[in-house]
């Protein structure tokens, strides 16, 4: 994560609570040209494409005191809005089966069982058309 954040900031949008400056939640992925999910966007930052046409998201993140409030649909609204902004034309994810209907609710299709294995989990693709 660390690496990431050092060499591809520009895809991570962080919420801060502004009474207390703390972190409420971010949204954090990695630019490409590639149009299917691999677990390698984790680990190989050389994967980064600064002009990539779709970002494959690889956390959404929100401290449990700030959650049922809408901040993670709003952090995902404004992160898709930036980057249509940047021209890119999709954002894609990996997601357990128990989040499949908060991403749908966000906007996002299903397209499936994901080829993923990481954390030895089954987890669906989905995607979002910018």
């Amino acid at each position: 994560m660390a690496e990431r954040a050092s060499q591809a900031q520009e895809t991570f949008l962080v919420a801060v609570d502004k009474e207390t400056g703390k972190i409420a939640g971010f949204l954090n992925g990695i630019a490409t040209d590639e149009e299917v999910f691999r677990d390698e966007f984790f680990t190989e930052i050389h994967l980064y494409d600064p002009a990539g046409e779709n970002v494959m998201l690889l956390g959404l993140d929100v401290r449990p005191e700030y959650r049922r409030q809408g901040l993670a649909r709003e952090i995902v609204r404004q992160y898709a809005e930036r980057e249509k902004k940047k021209g890119r034309r999709r954002l894609g994810l990996t997601c357990l089966e128990s989040k499949v209907e908060m991403y749908q609710k966000f906007g996002f299709r299903d397209l499936g069982m994901a080829n993923s294995t990481w954390g030895g989990e089954a987890w669906h693709e989905m995607d979002y058309q910018l």
